[in-house]
């Protein structure tokens, strides 16, 4: 890869999300986090660790378009090659390959499990200082972890994912106190603060994320965050310290603007709620408390729901300059697609979450209130999902984000499906299976998903089936769910983590 490749994956990495609604940009990159401005410095650039560098290369190349990827097997020669430099860079700098001794810090190296004798009998080297983890080291198993998670070997990502979370409670980087402090107090600046704080957050953003896709309890709690709510999108950019807005501790949990910090952290903290509330809703002890806190969890969403139409409203009145309708475009995006999550989390909040148990649901659940509000919910989840195909026909707007809703906002819609034969036919829910249909090819093209791919064929042979019940095979109903079983959310089981 020539200097001028690399800079090409930079450029990408640095794409600006306000603007971009998005085919230059790459679905592992939910925000830089970092400043270009700062990073590519002509005099003073910030002094990034190479760990980081690679692994920032390592991410973009996995979609990245240019000559170098198109020849048979380059793009994964290329890939390999910078996963293998940033295993390398990141080795040295990993506080899980030292431990302390008398005197000082050693480094755990491979050859001291050697069975040769005079290999596990030779000098240690130790040294007067251990390694020095920043939020450089955070970014980089971030990065890892979105990247893996995103690919076919979903459970591999579980590793790292640890080790990111384990570094942010080293680091203190859930407390104000703990972002604030550093080996190098000269070079602690606001920016640097920042940074710290945005890493934080999106730890947070991912955490709500990977608990969903794998049906996990969280492992950053809102009990132990105290932390100021990252900077809007626009101050972070320009660094204009002299108009910090008032700023609260915790999680926002309305809709403010188009930055994913002020649009998606909301969504996922209320997602974060659902998913205690669930843990409760199981608990064999605690399940009295779950009524009262899923109308505190409700009102919040309600909440959530009116800061977005007031955010939608807001940008109905900006002034039609150039900028302006390129950030109205953005805007339409975030209102479209947050519209629909909003309603996938009401599903989820009232849902029962696996679609082998709907489907097998003999009328317990389904003469519930809860269901009442899961069918109202996803018949309108599927009406803001006809507008998002609007506004982004590709679905590349979140494309690694926005596939776990898309699934759990389709479950009762299968489960309507199914037993349409029984109930008969009805024109809504067949138009709102096909809009799902249509979803989930173009994400899968967009990004590929086995899940999706699978979901997508039990999906088609339902709707197969009811148009055509007098031909259908008697097998389908075994193989679909078959099928639906390998991804499971009921307790114990791993969903998409297979």
């Amino acid at each position: 890869m020539s200097a001028e490749d690399a800079c090409q994956l930079l450029d990408i990495f640095f794409a600006d999300h306000r603007n971009s609604v998005s085919n230059i940009t790459c679905p592992y990159i939910l925000t830089t986090v970092l400043r270009k401005k700062s990073v590519l410095h002509p005099n003073h650039p910030r002094k990034t660790s190479l760990a980081l560098l690679t692994t920032i290369l390592w991410t973009v190349a996995q979609t990245a378009e240019s000559g170098i990827y198109y020849l048979p097997g380059s793009r994964k020669r290329i890939v390999d090659h910078l996963y293998s430099l940033t295993l390398t860079h990141f080795h040295l700098r990993d506080i899980d390959n030292w431990h302390r001794v008398p005197g000082g810090w050693q480094l755990d190296e491979d050859d001291m499990f050697n069975v040769d004798q005079q290999q596990c009998n030779k000098a240690r080297t130790t040294y007067s200082k251990g390694p020095n983890p920043t939020v450089d080291d955070v970014l980089t198993l971030t990065l890892r972890t979105l990247v893996i998670s995103g690919g076919e070997f979903k459970a591999d990502c579980i590793k790292w994912w640890n080790k990111t979370v384990s570094l942010v409670r080293l680091l203190g980087y859930n407390t104000e106190a703990g972002l604030n402090t550093t080996h190098d107090p000269s070079a602690d600046t606001f920016e640097t603060q920042e940074e710290r704080r945005r890493a934080f957050w999106l730890v947070y953003i991912l955490d709500r994320h990977l608990a969903l896709s794998y049906n996990r309890p969280l492992c950053i709690l809102d009990a132990e965050c105290r932390v100021l709510t990252p900077l809007p999108e626009e101050l972070w950019q320009s660094l204009d310290t002299t108009s910090i807005p008032h700023r609260s501790f915790g999680p926002p949990t309305t809709i403010s603007g188009s930055g994913i910090f002020e649009y998606f952290l909301p969504l996922t903290a209320l997602l974060g709620d659902i998913i205690e509330l669930r843990l409760i809703h199981h608990h064999p002890r605690l399940t009295m408390c779950s009524e009262l806190a899923t109308f505190e969890v409700k009102h919040s969403l309600e909440e959530c729901e009116e800061s977005l139409k007031s955010f939608a409203d807001s940008q109905v009145s900006t002034v039609h300059t150039f900028q302006a309708t390129t950030s109205q475009v953005r805007a339409s995006l975030v209102v479209a697609y947050s519209s629909y999550i909003l309603k996938v989390l009401y599903v989820l909040l009232y849902g029962k979450w696996d679609a082998v148990t709907m489907l097998e649901d003999t009328g317990e659940w389904i003469s519930t209130n809860n269901f009442s509000e899961c069918a109202s919910n996803s018949i309108a989840a599927s009406q803001s999902l006809t507008e998002i195909l609007r506004v982004d026909p590709e679905l590349s707007f979140m494309p690694y984000l926005f596939g776990i809703y898309l699934f759990h906002g389709s479950f009762i819609l299968l489960l309507f499906a199914e037993r349409m034969p029984q109930i008969g036919p009805n024109e809504s829910v067949e138009q709102a299976c096909e809009v799902i249909i249509r979803a989930h090819e173009v994400s899968i093209v967009t990004l590929s998903t086995e899940f999706q791919k699978t979901f997508r064929k039990a999906f088609r042979s339902v709707l197969y089936g009811v148009r055509n019940f007098e031909v259908t095979e008697p097998d389908f109903p075994v193989i679909r769910k078959e099928v639906l079983a390998m991804y499971r959310w009921t307790m114990g089981h791993k969903g998409l983590c297979l």
